[in-house]
Order: structure tokens, then C-alpha cells, then sequence
């Protein structure tokens, strides 16, 4: 997801490269602002203990693929045709492309044979779905509520302009259509294992991204035509999954609330939107993506989409992170609360709650300096120590879009004042997934020390569910 705002993939090795120097010792991690999961995948890759949270439901879904794998996917409650030799090179294909992109930094087994070995069943799964999408005529919800063809798709904006939602081509709406319907029912008739929808999911998600007819973020689309990239057929691709590693502590929730629940680590790592946009509505449809398995009134869900990209009004998060007047409170909040030895923030000082978008060629410090101040409180932290990012690079191989890339990040790290927990709080469930009986399925899971399973993973009558704590 490399669209996505604040990706971190280029600043990992940098991270890396500064824990082992600043951090020696450290082996475990937790990331709030997980968003593409990213640095969580990182250094579980590299035997790091990990825990991993955000607001966004699709967050919480790559986790569980990419986090929560620990063994090849059967897949036995689903029937599973034979493969044609075509479909499987192009599955190994374009596995091998993503290894040779991005191998180095998320998967611990990159030899190619022995990692599509590896992946189980799902090839076969994901093949019958290809199959099934590429040959659906039959319209759905995507097709009616998101596509220029559907006939609930009209808008009309505060402006007062009208029109129609744009998100897919024809081929694909109706392809998501025929792969979502196919997984809701597979999930209810009881015949998917709890991380194999997750996996199935994240599939189609990786793909979306690619294939939607938008600028990067799902807050708006292209309303005159379609880009090329979403006239490319949706292809549905392995995961990069990477079966080692310990299984994450993994949460859909607030920030806040999860920095205060999480089991203790070395360091926590931070890196909050420094800016006004709510994420939960830049990626609302990913969101709605990832739990159209498990609504149970997915249809009066729909019937409730507003605004010109078509979220609902009771299925959203409004972050205080996202507010200039309340961000530096809300972090001192959540790193009061944290327990961690270390804390390590990245911020970003360009375009910013601080810099006014119009003059970012002029970027002030009054952000850099209110983050100096606060890790400055020694309630908060024993010492602190500001690294721009370009330093911690001078001994890399220099690579100029890289360095441009990197000019106004910066690392604050903090020595953790110790702090007396007794017992972690238990994690709230999001409104939203309360309201839309999603929490059952979209909450706060702590790893087993045992067998490597998802504590409060059950099964009942058919049904898996997740027991929140």
C-alpha cells in the first residue's frame, strides 16, 4: 500500500539502523499509528515481538494476514477445484515480483519455491475466486453504490454539483461484487477459519488500492473518467505473508486507549497524523471493505451512505490528533500512558499542522520545537535525544530521491520514566464497530505464549469469533 499517506517503507532501514545503535538491547515494538502495518512487518520479519494498532478496519485486517500467520492455510471448508498450470505461474509470477520488491524487508523466507509451498491452499482459493470474479454478471453493492453504473451511486455535494460515484471500471465493480459476495457467504456458512478471511481479505484490499479510480486516498475519485490504473483487470495476488516471527498483539481501537492496554515493550513507536485529515474517511471504503464479511445488516448499512464518496455518517472516528490545538495534549496523553522503556516518534516537518499548506516552502519549527518541549518533561522521560533522518542515513549509499525524501523527518527518542501498572485496562471497543455489530470480530487480541494461536479465538456452533477483552 505504498499509496498510502505517511507510508514509512523507506524510512525502515534507517529505524533499523538506529535502534541497533541507540537500542541495542531492544526485541520488541509496539505502533499505534500502525496504518500499512508496515514497521510492524519490518521487524517481526526479523524476530521482533510486535504489537499493532489502529482505527481503521483495514489496518486491522492486513495485521492479522501479515502479523497473525504462523502456519499454511488449508482452507478445508472449501471446496477446491483444480488450478490450471496458467493461473498458478501467474500467482508464482507475480509473487516472485513482490519478493523481488520487497522481500528484503518483509519476508524472512524469500526463496520462492519453498514460500509458495508454504502459502498452503490458498493459491487454489484464490484462483476459484479469480474465476468466479472474472465471470460475475451479477450487479452488487459495490456495483450499485460505488460505480458511475449503479443505481444508487448519484451524489450531490455541498457545492451543489451532481453526479455519480467513480471508484471502479464496470469489470471490476462487478468483480468485487462476485469475490466479496463469495467470501460473506463462505464466513457465515461457517466454512472459513477466522485468519483464513483475513487472508483472503487482505488479497483483495492490496488490490483495491491498486486498481480504484482515485488520487491515492478514497475521500474523493476521478468524476470525468477513469485513470489508466483502474482500467487494469483486478488481479488478486498472494500476500507477502512471512509464516516466522512471534503472532502480534494486534487492536482496532484509539490510539490512546491502546497505548495504555498494550503489554509492555522496548520501544513505542509513534508516528500520529500531523495533519487535519481524518483517516477513517480518506479510507473509508477500504474500511467498508474489510468488514463486509461480518455485518449483519450490510443492506441497512448501505442504505445509509452519504456524502459525495459515499461513507456513512455512523461509521467513522474523529481523531484529536488531527486538530493542531489538541495534538500535543492527546500525544502527551498516550505516551503518559505507554508502557515502554523507550519512546520514538517521527515527525514529519513539512506540510503539517504547523506549516500552513499554502507555505510549505517556508516551513517553520514551531512543531519541531513544541515536540522538543514535551520530550523535554522529564515526568515523561529520563532523557531525549532529536536525529534528523538524513544523519542516521550518511553512511548509506546516497540515492538522491531518497535524501529529498527525507529531509524534514526527523526522530525524537525518549528514555521512558518507569511507571507503575498494576494491571492493563481493558481495550474499549470502536463506536462504530459497536454499532454495526462488528466488534465481535474487530477488537483487541493478545497472542498466545503457548502455541502461537489468537487468545479469545473460539468456535461455537459454526461460528469464530473473537472474545474482547
Amino acid at each position: 500500500m505504498e499509496k498510502y499517506l505517511g507510508n514509512k517503507a523507506t524510512l525502515l532501514p534507517l529505524l533499523e539502523r538506529f535502534f541497533v545503535e541507540q537500542i541495542p538491547e531492544a526485541k520488541s515494538i509496539s505502533d499505534v499509528f500502525a496504518g500499512t502495518n508496515n514497521v510492524s512487518r519490518y521487524f517481526r520479519a526479523r524476530g521482533w515481538q510486535t504489537a499493532t494498532c489502529d482505527v481503521n478496519r483495514f489496518s486491522y485486517v492486513l495485521a492479522q494476514a501479515y502479523l497473525c500467520t504462523s502456519s499454511s492455510p488449508h482452507f478445508f471448508g472449501v471446496r477446491l477445484p483444480k488450478m490450471e498450470s496458467l493461473r498458478s505461474r501467474q500467482l508464482q509470477t507475480e509473487l516472485e515480483r513482490n519478493v523481488a520488491r520487497y522481500g528484503a524487508l518483509y519476508a524472512a523466507e524469500t526463496d520462492i519455491k519453498m514460500l509458495y509451498r508454504s502459502m498452503g491452499n490458498l493459491p487454489f482459493v484464490l484462483s476459484a475466486l479469480q474465476d468466479l470474479g472474472e465471470n460475475n454478471t451479477k450487479p452488487g453493492i459495490i456495483y450499485e453504490h460505488f460505480s458511475q453504473w449503479g443505481a444508487h451511486s448519484s451524489f450531490i455535494s455541498k457545492r451543489g454539483t451532481s453526479g455519480k460515484r467513480n471508484y471502479f471500471s464496470l469489470k471490476n465493480a462487478l468483480f468485487l461484487d462476485g469475490v466479496l459476495n463469495c467470501i460473506r457467504e463462505w464466513w457465515c456458512e461457517g466454512r472459513l477459519e477466522r485468519n483464513e478471511v483475513f487472508l483472503l481479505l487482505a488479497s483483495v484490499l492490496e488490490e483495491t488500492v491498486i486498481t480504484a479510480n482515485v488520487n491515492g486516498t478514497f475521500h474523493d475519485f476521478n468524476r470525468d473518467r477513469l485513470w489508466p490504473n483502474a482500467e487494469q483487470n483486478f488481479q488478486l495476488r498472494l500476500p507477502l505473508i512471512s509464516f516466522n516471527g512471534p503472532i502480534a498483539e494486534t487492536a482496532n481501537a484509539d490510539a490512546i486507549a491502546a497505548a495504555a492496554s498494550f503489554a509492555h515493550h522496548d520501544i513505542c513507536y509513534l508516528d500520529p497524523p500531523y495533519n487535519f485529515r481524518q483517516y477513517s474517511a480518506y479510507y473509508h471504503l477500504l474500511n467498508f471493505i474489510a468488514a463486509y464479511p461480518f455485518f449483519s445488516e450490510i443492506e441497512t448499512y448501505v442504505t445509509g451512505l452519504a456524502h459525495v464518496r459515499g461513507q456513512h455518517p455512523e461509521d467513522d472516528f474523529t481523531s484529536d490528533f488531527c486538530f493542531r490545538d489538541r495534538f500535543i495534549s492527546s500525544l502527551h496523553k498516550l505516551m503518559s500512558s505507554v508502557d515502554a522503556d523507550h519512546v520514538v516518534v517521527s515527525y514529519y516537518g513539512g506540510r503539517n499542522h504547523w506549516n500552513h499548506w499554502a507555505n510549505v516552502e517556508n516551513p517553520t519549527d514551531e512543531g519541531l520545537h513544541q515536540l522538543k518541549e514535551l520530550f523535554e518533561d522529564r515526568s515523561l522521560f529520563k532523557g531525549c535525544e532529536i536525529i534528523p533522518a538524513l544523519e542516521i542515513r550518511k553512511n548509506y549509499q546516497s540515492r538522491v530521491g531518497e535524501q529529498k525524501s527525507l529531509v524534514n523527518e526527523y526522530l525524537f527518542h525518549g528514555i521512558r520514566q518507569k511507571i507503575l501498572r498494576k494491571t492493563a485496562p481493558s481495550l474499549p471497543s470502536l463506536a462504530a464497530n459497536e454499532r454495526w455489530g462488528l466488534a465481535p470480530h474487530f477488537g483487541h487480541i493478545r497472542p498466545s505464549k503457548q502455541n502461537g494461536v489468537n487468545q479469545g479465538v473460539v468456535t461455537s456452533g459454526g461460528l469464530r469469533h473473537v472474545v474482547v477483552e
